[in-house]
C-alpha cells in the first residue's frame, strides 16, 4: 500500500500497525487480515470503531463526577480495580500489537483513573 505525503501521522501509524498485524498473522499461520470473508472483514474494521466508542460510554460518568462533586455512590476499590484491569489489558494489547485492544483499554484506563482521582479528590 503506497503512502503519500498527504496522509496524516495517524494514517501512517495505522498503516504500520496494519503491516505488523499482517506479518504476525502470516508467521503464526492465522487467517488473512483483513479477512477475505465479507462478514469477518467488516467485523475486523468495526472493532477499531468500538475501540473508541466503548470508552466514550464512560465519559458522561466522568463529567458528572466533576460537575456534581458527588462521590457518595462510587466505590473506590471497584474503580481502582477496573483501572488496574484496563492497564493490564493495555499492556497485553501493546505486547501482542493488537491495536483495538490497546486503544479501548488505554482509554478506559485513563477514564477509570480519572474517576479514581475524582473519588480521592472529593471524599
Amino acid at each position: 500500500m503506497p503512502v503519500h505525503s498527504s496522509h496524516t501521522g495517524a494514517t501512517l501509524t495505522l498503516v504500520s500497525f496494519h503491516h505488523v498485524h499482517i506479518r504476525k498473522r502470516i508467521y503464526k499461520n492465522l487467517e488473512k487480515y483483513p479477512n477475505p470473508r465479507f462478514f469477518k472483514r467488516v467485523l475486523d474494521y468495526v472493532m477499531y470503531f468500538v475501540a473508541v466508542a466503548a470508552p466514550l460510554a464512560l465519559l458522561p460518568q466522568v463529567l458528572q463526577l466533576f460537575e456534581t462533586r458527588d462521590v457518595s455512590s462510587l466505590s473506590l476499590p471497584t474503580w481502582t480495580l477496573l483501572c488496574c484491569i484496563n492497564l493490564v489489558w493495555t499492556l497485553y494489547g501493546l505486547v501482542h500489537k493488537e491495536v483495538p485492544i490497546t486503544i479501548a483499554n488505554g482509554l478506559m484506563a485513563i477514564l477509570n483513573g480519572t474517576v479514581v482521582y475524582g473519588i480521592l479528590l472529593y471524599r
